[in-house]
């Protein structure tokens, strides 16, 4: 878990158990499982062809997705998670707020502008997000 919030566990035994039982779980699981491969190749085809920026604004987005505006993040978390140092995530997130995209006080990064934080993140975002609403069904908190 990347960012704290609400979890649900099972042994593996027992999902084995119900996936058997439950032909719609098990369909359900193997349809999460495709767009997470998707997620998997799109993380990787990212991190070889975007810049920094673009890549952070596409971090952003997922997490923005996932837990609406105001998203608890360090400099140095993202620094890992983008497989970068951590001064070029602090230029690369100054950038992003003095174009209006974001708000960054210290751990702490609130979405101002999220058509804008798109645009910056380019096609870089977005393709698993409308394979996850296709195959499963809407999952982005609302924030429009």
């Amino acid at each position: 878990m990347q960012i704290g919030g609400p979890v649900l566990r099972i042994t593996s035994q027992a999902l084995r158990e119900v996936m058997e039982a439950r032909s719609t779980l098990r369909a359900l699981l193997l349809r999460y499982a495709h767009v997470f491969m998707i997620q998997v190749a799109t993380t990787a085809l990212a991190d070889a062809r975007y810049s920094l920026e673009q890549r952070l604004a596409r971090w952003l987005l997922m997490c923005h997705d996932r837990n609406g505006d105001n998203i608890a993040l360090t400099h140095e978390f993202l620094s890992i998670m983008l497989g970068v140092r951590r001064p070029g995530v602090t230029e690369s997130l100054h950038t992003l707020e003095g174009e209006r995209m974001i708000k960054s006080p210290r751990g702490l990064i609130t979405i101002l502008d999220r058509p804008k934080l798109e645009a910056r993140g380019a096609d870089s975002y977005g393709t698993p997000e409308a394979e996850y609403e296709r195959q499963i069904g809407p999952f982005r908190k609302s924030f429009r």
